[in-house]
């Protein structure tokens, strides 16, 4: 009954305006320090587009790092029926999106839509927008990235720029693969930005390997201090190998 209840899209479109209603109320109480930022004002001052990246288990706070009024945003959302919910949300935010899947290799016979949700955003940031991936969605494991920010940039000329955030009081979902945080209200809260990664336009497979190596060292590196920072609980990247996906990366 609740599961169908939970598929109405009437019902979908409650609940994420009730999360949204959340999220924007629970970040205007944080007391938010942000370090590293001086490439994102020059982003904002001249319309530079990017690739931002974040983990999945931070994803809600993940606006606050964006002026939304200057940066026209573009996120990449799988077309299963669960993530659905998660379009919904975005859009409150005004978060353009690109619906596909990554294309899983054990899978091959089934067409998700990645390859055309992944040209739909090369088209946004070529004419301008910027993107927005979780190099480590929708399946995991945690903290670990894919390929998609890093081919996106080489296609594009554009460049990754990591972001984290972390709060002293928060909770961390432990069940979920993602170890996801909500943060608690009227806290402090750590935002930390990466320096600019450049991809060469003509980059090989190695370099393409060492470039996602580099994004997901960096996203790491900047969530240990965002986390060690705000105090409270820290979240290691999972040990488990990564899952055999493409290159498109996705929001789920």
């Amino acid at each position: 009954m609740l599961k169908r209840l939970m598929s109405k899209a009437w019902m979908q479109e409650i609940i994420a305006f009730l999360v949204f209603l959340y999220v924007e109320t629970v970040r205007r109480s944080i007391r938010w320090e942000v370090r590293n930022g001086a490439f994102l004002e020059k982003v904002h001052k001249e319309n530079i587009p990017i690739v931002g990246v974040f983990w999945h288990g931070r994803v809600l706070m993940a606006l606050q790092g964006w002026n939304r009024n200057r940066v026209r945003m573009m996120a990449v959302a799988s077309r299963s029926r669960d993530a659905e919910f998660g379009a919904r949300f975005a859009r409150w935010f005004n978060v353009k999106l690109a619906r596909g899947s990554s294309h899983n290799r054990q899978k091959a016979h089934l067409d998700k839509g990645g390859s055309a949700a992944y040209r739909e955003v090369l088209r946004h940031v070529e004419q301008g927008g910027s993107a927005a991936m979780t190099p480590d969605g929708p399946r995991g494991p945690r903290m670990r990235a894919s390929f998609g920010a890093v081919r996106l940039a080489r296609d594009t000329g554009v460049p990754i720029l990591a972001f984290t955030w972390s709060t002293k009081r928060k909770t961390v979902l432990h069940r979920s693969w993602d170890k996801h945080y909500l943060p608690a209200f009227f806290t402090r809260g750590v935002i930390v930005w990466s320096d600019p990664i450049y991809v060469a336009p003509d980059a090989t497979q190695e370099e393409l390997v060492a470039a996602r190596d580099e994004m997901e060292a960096a996203l790491n590196r900047i969530s240990l201090e965002a986390d060690e920072a705000a105090g409270g609980e820290v979240v290691l990247p999972d040990d488990a190998d990564r899952q055999k996906t493409g290159p498109y990366g996705v929001i789920e």
